[in-house]
C-alpha cells in the first residue's frame, strides 16, 4: 500500500479522536468522517510502518447513525470532530472511548456507566477564545484549521451560545469599521447563562490602541448585556492566549453566574466549566458519590474558583480547597463569602506541594476530591493522597487516559474502583468528562 492508492473498505471502530478505523489486509488506516460499519471508497494520504491515513472519496453504504453537518465550516474547522454522527452515536463512541482505557490502561474488570448526555447538544458553551486576523484588508474571526495557524472565517459557531455568536458578529463589524483589527490577537467572550451577563476581553498586542474607548462605548451601547469590557495585553511570541497585564475599560472585572443555588464571580483568567447545563449534572454526581453526612472533612484539590468546593461544603463539616492560580483563589474566597459559606478554607498552592504537606502532618480527611488538568495526577500528589488514606476519593477528569493511568496506581493501594460515570460536557467534539468513585477497602 502506498500514498494515493484508491481502496474500498469498511470501518470497524474508532480511535480516541473519533477517526474511523479501516483495516485493509490487517493494516489499519485512520479515516476522518467515516462511521462504524460504513463502507467507503478512500484514497490513501499517508503510510507509516504500522498504520496509515486515508480520506473518504464516497460513502458506498451509509450508516443510519450518519447525519447532516449543522455547521458550514465543520469539515475545515478543528473544533468539532463528531458532527457527522447522530447524538446517539456520539454517546456510544464516548462510552467506548472510556471503556477502552479502563480495560487497557487501568486493567480493571468493570463496565463503564452509560454516558449522561444532553437534551439539546448545541449552543451550549459559555466561553469562547476566537483568533482575530486580517486577510486582504478584511477582518477574519474563527477557529484554526486543524493542525495549522490558518483561521477559518466564520460569524457563528454551533456549539457556542447564541449570545456569544451575537457578540462576535458585532465585534467583527466594529473591528472592520474602526480599522484596528491588526492590534488584536483574540477575542475572549464569557457568557453567564443564569444572569445573562457577558464579559468581553480584548486580547491585544499593544495598549492603548486606536479607537479603544470609542469601540468599548459602541459595543456596550449595542449590547447592554455586556457588563464587563477588559483589555488584556499579550506581547508574547508563543501561543499562550492571555497576557499578564489587564485593564478594565467598562464595568466590573467579573461577571456573576449561578449553579443551583450558588453564585459565582467569574473573572477573565478564572477557570469555570464551559457547559453550564452539564456542570449541574457533573457536580451533582460528584456530590452524590462523595456520600457526605455533615461530619466529614473534605479536601478539594485543583478547586479553581471553588465551584465543587461550595457544592461539597453544603453537606460537609469542612472543606479545604487547593488551587495554584492566585486569581482563582481570590475569586473562590469572594464566592464563598458571597454565598455565606464559612466552612471552607482556600489555599493558594500547587496540589503536589500542599497534598505532600498535609500527608506529612498526618492529615486524615474523610473524602478527597480531585479535578486535575489534562495530564492527570503527578506521582507526589498520588502518593500523598494514598498516604492520607481517605475513605473515599472522587476523581473528576477531562482525560480518560490519564485518569485510567492513575486508577491503575490507586487500585494497588487498598482501594477499589467502584464506578466510572462519563458525562458529555463537550457535545459534537471527541472530549468526554468522567467522575469516578474510589473507596478504601
Amino acid at each position: 500500500m502506498k500514498k494515493n492508492d484508491k481502496i474500498v473498505g469498511t470501518c470497524s471502530g474508532y480511535t480516541k479522536e473519533g477517526l474511523g478505523v479501516v483495516k485493509i489486509d490487517g493494516f489499519p488506516l485512520f479515516v476522518k468522517g467515516i462511521l462504524q460499519n460504513e463502507t467507503a471508497e478512500m484514497v490513501v494520504t499517508l503510510v507509516k510502518k504500522t498504520y496509515g491515513y486515508a480520506k473518504v472519496l464516497s460513502i458506498k453504504e451509509p450508516s443510519k447513525q450518519r447525519c447532516e453537518l449543522k455547521c458550514p465550516v465543520a469539515k475545515q474547522c478543528g473544533g468539532c470532530q463528531l458532527q457527522h454522527m447522530t447524538y446517539t452515536e456520539q454517546l456510544h463512541f464516548k462510552k467506548q472511548k472510556v471503556q477502552d482505557v479502563i480495560d487497557r490502561i487501568a486493567k480493571l474488570d468493570m463496565k463503564v456507566e452509560d454516558v449522561l448526555g444532553m437534551e439539546n447538544p448545541w449552543y451550549y458553551r459559555n466561553k469562547c477564545q476566537i483568533p482575530v486576523g486580517v486577510d486582504q484588508n478584511k477582518v477574519v474571526t474563527g477557529f484554526y484549521r486543524i493542525h495549522s495557524n490558518t483561521i477559518i472565517d466564520t460569524n457563528a459557531c454551533a456549539i457556542q451560545s447564541e449570545t456569544i455568536n451575537e457578540v462576535l458578529s458585532h465585534m467583527k463589524e466594529l473591528l472592520q469599521t474602526y480599522g484596528n483589527a491588526s492590534v488584536f490577537r483574540h477575542l475572549l467572550i464569557k457568557h453567564a447563562f443564569t444572569t445573562g451577563e457577558v464579559m468581553l476581553v480584548w486580547i491585544v498586542r499593544e495598549y492603548p490602541f486606536s479607537s479603544m474607548k470609542e469601540m468599548a462605548e459602541d459595543i456596550v451601547q449595542r449590547l447592554p448585556y455586556i457588563k464587563s469590557v477588559i483589555v488584556n495585553v499579550n506581547t508574547r511570541t508563543d501561543n499562550v492566549i492571555l497576557g499578564e497585564k489587564e485593564y478594565t475599560l467598562y464595568g466590573d472585572s467579573y461577571i456573576t453566574d449561578a449553579i443551583h443555588n450558588l453564585k459565582f464571580h467569574i473573572s477573565s483568567k478564572s477557570f469555570y466549566q464551559v457547559n453550564p447545563v452539564q456542570t449541574n449534572v457533573l457536580y451533582g454526581k460528584a456530590l452524590e458519590l462523595a456520600q457526605l453526612s455533615g461530619k466529614e472533612t473534605v479536601i478539594d484539590l485543583y478547586c479553581g474558583v471553588g465551584t465543587i468546593s461550595m457544592f461539597l461544603a453544603q453537606k460537609a463539616k469542612k472543606v479545604i480547597g487547593i488551587e495554584i492560580v492566585p486569581q482563582a483563589i481570590q475569586d473562590a474566597k469572594e464566592n464563598a463569602k458571597m454565598n455565606n459559606i464559612d466552612n471552607i478554607e482556600f489555599i493558594c498552592s500547587d496540589a503536589a506541594s500542599y497534598a505532600n504537606k498535609l500527608s506529612e502532618e498526618n492529615m486524615r480527611p474523610d473524602v478527597i476530591v480531585v479535578d486535575p488538568p489534562r495530564k492527570g495526577l503527578d506521582q507526589i500528589t498520588l502518593n500523598s493522597i494514598i498516604k492520607m488514606q481517605p475513605e473515599r476519593i472522587v476523581y473528576v477528569s477531562c482525560d480518560p487516559a490519564t485518569m485510567a493511568r492513575d486508577l491503575g496506581i490507586i487500585k494497588e493501594s487498598n482501594y477499589e474502583i467502584k464506578l466510572v460515570q462519563p458525562v458529555d460536557m463537550f457535545s459534537q467534539t471527541n472530549g468526554v468528562e468522567c467522575v469516578t468513585l474510589i473507596e478504601r477497602i
